[in-house]
């Protein structure tokens, strides 16, 4: 039956993270020893009153398609930023909305920023249109004059850029929107769903721009996830477009009585937001402090992006903390190359420390030898019942990795016997000459 699908789509797939009890299943463990820090949620749930609230939904009739009620409540949250109840449009999530923005513009080509949120390039190429990505600057920050001259050069009408950006946690300063905002016949869509994890927001600009149109999300700061709900602010003659093809019920009762109600009670959740912020810092400060073969890279949002060092391959630190059943975030290329970095959401004080312990004794594991050195030479005095020589041979063993630096050892040997479970000592100078340190290493 592939003759039906359609070419285009063939090879247009999202990885997104596994379900707990598959993963308890593959590495057999429980699902309650699992850590879960590979998708950005608030750990903390939901508060009781939300939930209340959920369980009186009324299941067993259709949702409001005009979603009345909840853009009024979400107009009321953002009211001291000109917002109205004409300028909001929600939906099954942000992803929902990112969606039914490119089905109003029907843009042929679209401008995104990578490395980046995956999303945006797998739903530009579902729907068979260009797809320019601009390469971010080392530091994972947005290049303003590279995707504003992407868009004019490719003549694009949407651009998708996220504050802060996911997985780097990197913002988007207001300056930099500003100019991209500038070029008028191209939809910024500015991608906040994690603004409440940080101090700085495009919102002042709203009023400001008609090209403008915010998302925003309750999968992050509201323990909402599992519900799907997130919504647009934008300009009134845009939204009206975007209700008006919107699938009728995409929001459902439950969904829009959990939505509701954490805006009633936003005060008490942001709370559990203020304690993941803290959180993450704790959990940069352990990683720059603790770990030397792990880059912490800065991050406004409430997960940290990690360069893996030493020699190591990410995705098999990935996998060794999945067999051990801490879930963390390894990307490849989806979303641009990222191959040699991990991301580790926030989570609560405990999880943060297991996570920390976990990776400290798979660094460990890899790095079977662990004096801090960096130097290492030959002791000239050699195998039991022979002599070393001048001679290299070229001969190469990867010792492994210690927990801060790949150790590759090159042995010179004589001509002669040299058994392999042979005892060679090695002399592992430190960066001071005065401090040496001696290792006994069996082959």
């Amino acid at each position: 039956m592939a003759e039906f699908v359609c070419e285009r789509v063939k090879s247009c797939k999202y990885k997104p993270v596994e379900t707990l009890e598959a993963i308890a299943e593959s590495i057999g463990l429980p699902v309650e020893k699992l850590v879960k820090l590979n998708a950005n949620e608030n750990v903390y749930g939901a508060p009781p009153e939300v939930l209340e609230e959920v369980s009186k939904a009324c299941h067993w009739v259709y949702p409001d398609p005009a979603q009345l009620k909840l853009r009024s409540a979400l107009a009321k949250l953002h009211e001291d930023d000109g917002v109205t109840d004409a300028n909001v449009c929600a939906g099954a999530g942000s992803d929902d909305i990112l969606d039914i923005v490119l089905r109003v513009v029907c843009p042929s080509t679209i401008v995104i920023s990578t490395p980046t949120f995956g999303m945006y390039s797998f739903l530009g190429k579902a729907a068979g249109m260009n797809v320019i990505e601009v390469p971010r600057r080392k530091d994972f920050t947005v290049d303003g004059d590279a995707v504003i001259a992407a868009i004019q050069d490719n003549n694009a009408t949407v651009c998708f850029l996220p504050s802060p950006n996911n997985p780097t946690g990197t913002m988007l300063p207001n300056d930099v929107t500003e100019a991209i905002l500038g070029v008028s016949s191209c939809l910024l869509v500015l991608d906040e769903a994690y603004a409440d994890f940080c101090d700085t927001s495009a919102m002042p600009l709203f009023r400001k721009y008609d090209n403008l149109v915010i998302a925003r999300t309750f999968s992050k700061w509201a323990g909402l996830a599992g519900l799907r709900l997130g919504y647009s602010l934008a300009h009134a003659d845009l939204t009206a477009a975007m209700l008006g093809i919107k699938q009728p019920y995409n929001v459902t009762t439950a969904t829009e009585a959990a939505g509701l109600a954490a805006l009633k009670h936003r005060g008490e959740i942001l709370k559990s937001v203020n304690a993941l912020r803290r959180e993450k810092d704790r959990m940069y400060a352990r990683i720059r402090d603790e770990i030397s073969w792990l880059r912490p890279v800065p991050s406004d949002a409430n997960f940290i992006l990690n360069e893996v060092l030493g020699g190591l391959n990410a995705e098999s630190v990935y996998m060794a903390l999945r067999r051990k059943g801490v879930l963390i975030r390894y990307f490849g290329t989806q979303g641009g190359d990222l191959s040699n970095y991990i991301r580790i959401s926030a989570g609560k004080p405990e999880h943060t420390d297991c996570v920390i312990d976990t990776v400290k004794a798979i660094g460990r594991e890899k790095f079977s030898i662990a004096p801090p050195c960096r130097q290492y030479s030959l002791a000239e005095s050699c195998l039991s019942g022979s002599s070393l020589s001048a001679l290299r041979l070229g001969f190469i063993v990867q010792m492994g990795v210690c927990e801060h630096f790949a150790l590759i050892f090159i042995i010179s040997k004589k001509y002669g016997n040299m058994n392999m479970s042979s005892e060679v000592f090695v002399e592992c100078q430190q960066p001071q000459p005065s401090h040496t340190i001696s290792q006994r290493l069996c082959f």
